[in-house]
Order: structure tokens, then sequence, then C-alpha cells
């Protein structure tokens, strides 16, 4: 009987030995992001990220994690994790199972919430714009007019993820589109009322825009 049990207890070291040796295989790590997705790979709102390992052979013993390079002490993965700040986020981590096999990963995130500047730089109501020229307006027939040949200039700027565009409308319509500054649309031929409209994008998908209200042209050359 003790060699029998002496035998089976070997067999069960070896099947156990076994075991090991064959578990090479690290642990599998899924990594999901919750965000509004803007353009470009930017998000335009906070990220929440949510990690899971899981070993089909062992069990995982570790999952850690770390964003933009700060210590991996005490950033064992507990539950799904909120960024908040604009800019670029270098997100670290890595799972190890009960064997030692490790697997590991990164990915950078891009946060963008914020809206471009954007302003008129030679154009504004109240006034009359004969040929290129200003003059305070005499309130009559409109507040603000353009008489002639005219050029609206914008200024336009993102600091994060950089400027896009810029599009000029009369009214609803889209008339023009520029792509780089000077942002700027030549009226070349125009009459009527409009209300005159520049609308500036980042590179995330982000807009903002300026708008000056009941502008009458004159321009039928």
């Amino acid at each position: 009987m003790k060699k029998l049990a002496a035998i089976l207890m070997v067999f069960i070291l070896l099947s156990i030995v076994g075991c090991i040796e064959r578990d090479k295989t690290p642990p599998t790590i899924l990594l999901s992001i919750d965000g509004k997705m803007g353009e470009n790979g930017w998000y335009v709102s906070n990220v929440t990220i949510s990690i899971e390992a899981y070993d089909n052979e062992s069990t995982v013993k570790e999952l850690k994690y770390r964003v933009d390079g700060e210590p991996w002490i005490w950033k064992d993965y507990r539950m799904p994790f909120k960024i908040s700040k604009n800019g670029e986020h270098f997100i670290e981590y890595y799972a190890v199972d009960d064997n030692g096999n490790k697997n590991e990963g990164n990915i950078t995130v891009r946060i963008d919430k914020n809206k471009p500047s954007i302003q008129f730089t030679n154009f504004e109501a109240g006034y009359i714009y004969f040929r290129g020229k200003k003059f305070i307006t005499p309130r009559i027939p409109r507040d603000t007019m353009i008489i002639g040949d005219f050029t609206i200039e914008v200024k336009a700027n993102d600091t994060l993820s950089g400027m896009q565009k810029v599009e000029f409308y009369f009214g609803e319509t889209m008339l023009h589109e520029d792509r780089e500054p000077p942002y700027e649309w030549k009226i070349e031929k125009a009459y009527g009322i409009y209300n005159v409209t520049a609308i500036a994008y980042d590179m995330a998908g982000n807009a903002n825009m300026i708008s000056i209200d009941g502008v009458q042209f004159i321009n039928i050359r």
C-alpha cells in the first residue's frame, strides 16, 4: 500500500509539473474606451478606460496600469478609470498569471474638448465698408453695409489639435472654405441683406462661430 501511495504521489507531482510546463501562454488583455469620438482620432469628451484580463489555463495574478509615465506602484487595476484632462495621454498596462507569464500593451488617447478661437479682424457691425475702407454708418438703410469689393478676414486658432478650416456663410448657405491662414473670403459680387457667419473647425471636429446680422451688400459689377 505504501508503495502504491508513493507511486500515486509521484504521478500527481508529475502531472502538476506537466501542467505548469504546458502553460506558457500569457493572459489575454482587453481594453475598451468609452467617450465621444470626434475626428482624426481625437476624443471631444472625458473618456473612461476599462481593462479586463483572463487566462484559460491559470489565474491572473496581477493586472496593473499607469498613465503618462506615473509610477507603477499602487496602480493595480480595480475598476474603470477616467481621464478628463485635454491633451495626449500614454496608457501602459500589463497582466501576469500564476505561472509568471506576462502580457503587456499600451495605447495613446488624445482629448480635445475645447472650441477653437475665432474673430473677425477687419469687419464689425455698425460700419459702412466702401471699397475696402471703413466709415461710420448713419444707420440708413442698415447698420452694416459693404459697398464694392471687400475681403472678410478671420483670425482662428487652436493650440491643441490644431486648426482644420474656416467656413464662410451668407445666411444658411456656405459660399467659401479656407483651410490655410490667413483665413479670408473675397466678396466680388453680392446684392441683398444677409447674415454673415464664419465657423472655425479644429482637427478634433470642435466648432466655434461668429456672426454679424443684417449686412447689406451692394456690389453688382
